[in-house]
């Protein structure tokens, strides 16, 4: 006999995550996890009831780091409850009013997380909120959005600019409609002041972000851009997020979605001859590399396709675009991910010091930065013969195990990682992969002009 204190026979709702009681804290108990689940009521039958639905159709396919996770929908005549991701944290609302505001360089590296999140979410045609009260800053870094789909459209980056002048200021901006930011249950924020307290660097942005007039609205990339500008630089950050970061998207399918692992040869056995990359005729300097090249055409659809990865990438930054696998429904360790990451600089001098920062920074490593323990399987190994400098190195997670491969010619500096989920890789596919992947952007910068 089910019980009758189980939502779906399944879900166990154990205590108000906030005073409107719309979403829970709640226990899976078949899949014995923590979960949140959140009611949403829908309209009458009609285009915002089917907008909705569609949005939370695509909200199931979204697989992102800092995008809570759908794992399943309850519906009923009136209504629906989201079975989600449970993320332990606290919102920047509350982290302000705890801890006080963020530094601006701070607040801006929480930005462009956002962005990113919002960036995903736009490849499957989902508008998330990106509020002080949606964003979330969970343990170890993480930047997640907690909000549902919407069936209006929101203001995606006018919430940006919201969140980010909270982050700074401790308050709401004000806009003649609220006096101060507040809690669900009404308490103030902050006392309400006047003037720019702490905005700093962000202020140019932030009166861009917060006109009235939306035709003084930045764009998306010339918010990223001055993001980038102000958040610190990787060397001030500690581990750096590139070139060889193990990709935290495919290491939270494995977490959370339980993945299959097949038996593979060990990696102890010998391995197979390195795949060769062709050498080719290159420019001896890259002027105005962003403005001539966009990093997610250095591959076509067609060989994305090859390398088991969804058609379309997502622009991390700027400087740097993801694939994400094909399938989500195929084993774990079937599922591949593709991060390509450019950076020009203004000399060949200025990329030879970083490219030896890089290769020192891979011998040193022994954690990814959301704490994992890193086991190189294979060492830096220099790659003569590929551009004017060039190594490759092999490492796992035991949950991820990628091939990477950073090479420079002339003042640019590329980094590629192909990753898939699972401890090993026994048919040597990332290497494979990496080094297709390495070719294919030779080819292309040897086309430059």
């Amino acid at each position: 006999m089910s019980d009758p204190n189980l939502l779906a026979g399944r879900y166990r709702m154990l205590e108000r995550r906030d005073p409107t009681g719309t979403s829970w804290r709640s226990r899976d108990e078949l899949l014995h996890r923590d979960v949140t689940i959140s009611e949403v009521r829908l309209p009458p039958p009609g285009p915002h009831r089917d907008r909705l639905l569609g949005q939370i159709r695509a909200t199931a396919g979204l697989r992102h780091p800092g995008i809570t996770a759908l794992h399943d929908v309850i519906s009923t005549p009136d209504r629906m409850w989201l079975v989600m991701e449970s993320v332990e944290g606290r919102s920047l609302l509350q982290t302000v009013r705890a801890d006080g505001p963020f530094a601006p360089e701070r607040a801006a590296e929480i930005g462009l997380r956002v962005l990113d999140a919002l960036a995903a979410a736009h490849e499957r045609g989902v508008h998330l909120a990106a509020t002080p009260d949606a964003v979330l800053l969970a343990p170890g870094g993480r930047v997640v959005l907690t909000g549902i789909a919407s069936p209006v459209p929101a203001d995606e980056l006018r919430d940006l600019g919201v969140t980010l002048f909270a982050a700074v200021e401790g308050r709401m901006p004000d806009t003649g409609s609220q006096a101060g930011l507040r809690l669900a249950d009404g308490t103030p924020l902050a006392d309400p002041v006047t003037g720019s307290t702490g905005s700093g660097p962000l202020t140019p942005l932030l009166d861009e972000l917060l006109a009235v007039e939306h035709a003084h609205h930045p764009d998306a990339t010339s918010v990223r851009l001055t993001l980038e500008r102000i958040a610190p630089r990787p060397a001030q950050r500690g581990p750096r997020r590139g070139p060889f970061v193990v990709a935290a998207a495919v290491t939270a399918v494995l977490l959370l979605g339980g993945a299959v692992f097949w038996l593979w040869p060990s990696p102890s056995e010998p391995a197979e001859a390195a795949p060769s990359i062709t050498p080719v005729a290159l420019p001896t300097f890259f002027p105005d590399f962003l403005n001539r090249f966009d990093p997610c055409k250095l591959i076509s659809k067609q060989q994305a396709a090859k390398l088991w990865l969804e058609a379309t990438p997502f622009r991390k930054k700027a400087t740097q675009c993801d694939w994400n696998t094909d399938d989500y429904s195929k084993p774990g360790n079937l599922e591949y991910s593709l991060t390509i990451e450019v950076f020009p600089y203004t000399s060949a001098r200025g990329a030879h010091d970083d490219y030896v920062s890089f290769l020192k920074q891979d011998r040193e490593r022994t954690k990814v930065d959301t704490g994992l323990p890193l086991t190189r399987i294979k060492p830096e190994t220099a790659l003569p013969g590929v551009a004017e400098e060039a190594y490759t190195v092999e490492a796992t997670t035991q949950l991820a195990y990628y091939t990477g491969l950073v090479f420079r010619t002339a003042n640019l500096l590329v980094a590629v990682q192909y990753e898939r989920g699972g401890a090993e890789d026994g048919d040597r596919s990332t290497r494979k992969g990496a080094f297709t992947v390495t070719q294919r952007i030779l080819e292309s910068l040897s086309r430059t002009k």
